[in-house]
């Protein structure tokens, strides 16, 4: 039933938050400021509600769907490294501090 769902991506990388948010933010804001200046000369409060919220659904129809945009910079992760598995389940430090104590008692 979801199989066709696999084809989008489904997240956005940190450039792209960040690109989303700015443009969030400056649209609600200009749409603010504009409602404010139209509804002060109207002398009409309503227009300044009405064109806060239609900016707010038009950013948030922009910026919530992660849309191709916001996924051109991918995170490059570093490879695994293998490391020897913990004895006794100790924290790394709880090992290391073991391992010294037992070089101490060998000499």
């Amino acid at each position: 039933m979801f199989e066709n769902l696999s084809i989008w991506k489904w997240h956005m990388d940190f450039m792209g938050q960040k690109h989303a948010e700015y443009l969030f933010r400056t649209i609600i804001t200009m749409c603010g400021f504009i409602g404010f200046i139209l509804g002060y000369v109207k002398e009409q409060f309503s227009i300044t509600i009405g064109l806060t919220l239609i900016g707010f659904l038009v950013s948030a129809l922009l910026t919530i769907p992660p849309w191709p945009i916001y996924a051109r910079n991918p995170l490059k992760w570093q490879k695994v490294k293998k490391v020897k598995k913990i004895e006794n389940n100790l924290t790394y430090d709880e090992y290391k501090e073991d391992k010294k104590k037992e070089k101490k008692k060998t000499k």
